[in-house]
């Protein structure tokens, strides 16, 4: 298999133009923003989908470990859908996907989100999962799911805050008609740390996404993204449905 990467520094690449980071110095994948059991609560709602994106999310997840060889897998956040302890049908699909990538990597790193409530208990069988509760520290990244505000200080070294959670897109009318909406990367200066952020869009196959603008911010749901950036100064890595990275200038930079 022929993969693209699109490098937006010189360790980090975004793969085959998709929701998947791989950060070649420290030899790990990372994706976000799963939302695996979303079927279970569609059914609870009265909404029947024949489709389930566990076994899909399976497939493509371990096709990039078999072709990248990451010793790390690291989800960052929200690999559960619901906001309280899973149903049968949840608590099986997010057993089937852990389980089944788990057996392709040496290090299988999970960052609780705000979806992931007891998530650690179906964790705790799986001998090579590590679970971070706030965010963990790799080499010169810090991750964290992007739902709080980030600490005051950071480790010595960190250079790439890298969080998910805001499912970013980017949102566009062509000649004032036909509107397009494709998943974005951010990256930007933070106010008051030295670091770059990193956003990631989702990994989930029912993400809408949240359209990403300066004069929109307040709607935002990450906190660090309404409050500690300043939005103006941050590029997009937009994902085009050709399997193409389209890079955007910074927003202060567009006429």
């Amino acid at each position: 298999m022929s993969l693209s990467r699109y490098s937006i520094t010189p360790s980090i690449q975004i793969i085959d133009a998709s929701p998947i980071l791989y950060l070649e110095d420290v030899n790990s994948l990372i994706i976000a923003d799963l939302h695996l059991g979303y079927e279970a609560i569609m059914l609870e709602d009265g909404t029947y989908s024949p489709y389930n994106q566990t076994e899909e999310l399976i497939e493509i997840v371990i096709k990039y470990i078999n072709e990248l060889e990451p010793e790390k897998l690291i989800l960052n956040g929200d690999i559960k859908h619901s906001f309280h302890e899973p149903t049968k049908i949840e608590n099986r699909d997010v057993k089937n996907f852990l389980n089944s990538v788990a057996q392709h990597v040496k290090e299988l790193h999970i960052i609780r989100g705000n979806h992931d409530v007891y998530l650690n208990w179906v964790v705790r069988d799986i001998k090579n999962a590590i679970y971070h509760e706030i965010d963990y520290n790799l080499g010169q990244y810090y991750f964290t799911h992007g739902d709080r505000n980030l600490p005051e200080t950071l480790l010595k070294g960190i250079k790439y805050i890298i969080i998910a959670h805001e499912h970013p897109i980017f949102s566009a009318r062509v000649n004032g008609l036909q509107k397009i909406k494709s998943p974005t990367y951010l990256m930007g200066p933070l106010k008051y740390k030295k670091a770059k952020l990193i956003v990631t869009p989702a990994f989930s196959s029912y993400s809408t996404g949240t359209p990403i603008h300066p004069k929109s911010k307040e709607f935002l749901l990450s906190p660090i993204l309404r409050e500690e950036v300043i939005l103006e100064d941050f590029e997009l890595f937009v994902l085009s449905d050709d399997k193409d990275v389209l890079h955007f200038p910074s927003f202060k930079l567009w006429s």
